[in-house]
């Protein structure tokens, strides 16, 4: 199966202060998303039902206890619980599938 997405990125709030989204996928679990955080954006600890990508393609960006910065790249499997901390202003895209379990 071939997906193109070829419109405009229209980025919207995820109510998360700092944190907008993108999403160009999303189809039966699996989903390819961009996200904007603005420097000092934090998303909090949480886990994923299945493997989590991300692509690094602006800024530096904490996930957990490991730094990114433009062009690294970092895969995930269930259970390796992290948050998300912006060091500066960040863009990365990150395809995932499953939901995102956030953790209390």
């Amino acid at each position: 199966m071939i997906h193109l997405t070829k419109a405009s990125r229209e980025f919207v709030e995820t109510g998360l202060p700092g944190i907008r989204c993108c999403t160009v996928y999303a189809d039966g679990g699996e989903s390819a998303d961009f996200f904007e955080f603005k420097a000092g954006a934090t998303f909090p600890l949480h886990d994923h039902e299945g493997a989590e990508q991300i692509l690094v393609l602006s800024g530096r960006i904490r996930f957990g206890h490991i730094e990114l910065s433009a062009g690294d790249y970092l895969k995930m499997g269930p259970g390796e619980q992290h948050d998300a901390y912006a060091l500066e202003d960040s863009l990365f895209f990150s395809p995932h599938r499953g939901d995102v379990i956030l953790k209390a």
